[in-house]
């Protein structure tokens, strides 16, 4: 295979990265192409991640609420009667 010269140090860089990472597109704007996809991929991604965490936070609030309802039925369990004190 003849050796290719490039005209600077950028395009010979990018092509030995692409041919590093097994890329199977060649031209620059296959490349881009697959670049925007996995940013869009990425967004998504982030957006789920986004969407979980708040299920996970409202359950836990959730959690939190019931043991605080808990915990004042307990309290109110656990007073004397008032009317034991009056009579």
């Amino acid at each position: 295979m003849p050796m290719t010269i490039f005209k600077n140090e950028r395009n010979r860089l990018a092509f030995r990265f692409g041919r590093q990472t097994a890329f199977p597109s060649t031209s620059v704007e296959q490349l881009q192409a697959q670049i925007e996809r996995l940013q869009k991929q990425l967004e998504f991604n982030a957006a789920e991640h986004e969407r979980e965490i708040a299920v996970l936070i409202r359950d836990l609030m959730q959690a939190r609420y019931e043991l605080a309802q808990r915990d004042l039925v307990d309290a109110f369990a656990a007073e004397p009667s008032p009317s034991a004190t009056v009579h």
